[in-house]
């Protein structure tokens, strides 16, 4: 009953960075606490209206996404979403300007 409610929120959070992804693929074995998701697409347009990097997304792929769900203390520990392996094919957008100076971008998920 309560993956009912867990499911749709999670799904709300996944979907939109994740291409092709059902209810149905959290829902296998969300109940035991653990989804392990692999070779997963990402919606490369959404990463870049969210990163507003100077980088135009070719291709992007994550190996392996594990979401845990603690249950018996769903009010007390925090749900956790890990990501193993995320992998990106970046361009240099067209008028993006080079400096002479070296370009840091840290990026957290």
């Amino acid at each position: 009953m309560l993956e009912s409610y867990v499911t749709p929120l999670l799904m709300t959070y996944v979907n939109k960075y994740i291409k092709n992804l059902k209810p149905s693929d959290l829902q296998l074995s969300l109940w035991g606490g653990d989804v392990v998701l692999s070779k997963l697409e990402l919606k490369l347009d959404v990463l870049e209206q969210e990163l507003k990097l100077p980088f135009t997304f070719l291709s992007g792929h994550i190996h392996e996404l594990r979401i845990h769900v603690p249950w018996t203390k769903l009010g007390s520990e925090a749900v956790v979403i890990t990501i193993n392996t995320m992998e990106c094919i970046l361009k240099l957008k067209d008028g993006a300007q080079q400096s002479k100076q070296p370009m840091t971008q840290f990026i957290t998920f």
